[in-house]
């Protein structure tokens, strides 16, 4: 599962809704195809199809077969489990997630055959920021351990916008226009869970993360995105990586 940015470590059906580009009555589109093209590794190139019940996620499934199938409960997106083949094995991931008040208050993601599990919870701060920790829990002894926490700050449209690890930082930069996948009921609430194949499920697409230790740059990548009628992203170029989407 090829991810388009490393944070920590993404339908033609048309709704009205409010729109986030400063118009009103702006179509709705849900993407039916995503195509990845890795110039450097052709062998991981792919393409996934998605499948909706109305506006909510049903499936994200790969031109290998392999696929993610959601489960809702009411407008909440609870369970993804994501089913893998290989050489004959089945190797399945279940993550599930937990809120309050419509607020993502925790996930659990588990693997068969593995002997451990990841937890993640959420903690929104008083200043506006979110606190998240990730545990490891050994499955044979029972024991958990914390193995890192990160610190997210967000825009007024929920964009995140910069992610602290101790002494490191990103600062992420967006455009003004349509993420593919902001349509699907419940996604910009799954903040930086792994899923849809992107770490950052957020409303606008990314144009610039820049990676800092203390004051120092050690690192900035940008995205070059073309946009259709509707200013939704059709397609992102990120050095020899390319996602290209239709609706």
């Amino acid at each position: 599962m090829k991810k388009i940015l490393c944070l920590f470590s993404s339908l033609m059906l048309v709704l009205s809704s409010c729109s986030s580009d400063d118009t009103t009555d702006e179509k709705i589109l849900l993407p039916k195809t995503e195509k990845y093209t890795y110039a450097s590794h052709p062998e991981e190139n792919n393409t996934v199809t998605y499948s909706y019940d109305g506006n909510k996620i049903v499936s994200l499934t790969y031109d290998g077969g392999d696929q993610i199938i959601f489960t809702y409960t009411g407008d909440l997106i609870t369970k993804a489990v994501y089913t893998e083949s290989y050489e004959g094995e089945t190797y399945t991931q279940t993550t599930t997630f937990t809120y309050e008040n419509n607020k993502l208050k925790s996930s659990l993601k588990v693997d068969s055959g593995d002997s451990s599990t990841k937890r993640k919870t959420y903690t929104y701060n008083s200043n506006g920021t979110i606190s998240v920790a990730t545990f490891i829990l050994n499955l044979s002894t029972q024991e958990e351990e914390q193995d890192w926490s990160s610190v997210l700050t967000l825009d007024s449209k929920g964009n995140i916008v910069k992610a602290e690890f101790g002494d490191s930082v990103n600062i992420i930069e967006y455009d003004t226009k349509n993420n593919p996948f902001k349509g699907i009921l419940g996604y910009t609430l799954l903040l930086e869970s792994e899923i849809f194949d992107k770490e950052a499920n957020t409303p606008n697409n990314i144009t610039k993360i820049i990676e800092k230790s203390g004051e120092v740059i050690e690192g900035t990548t940008t995205y070059v995105n073309t946009y259709n009628s509707d200013n939704y992203l059709t397609k992102s170029v990120s050095g020899d990586e390319t996602f290209e989407y239709t609706y």
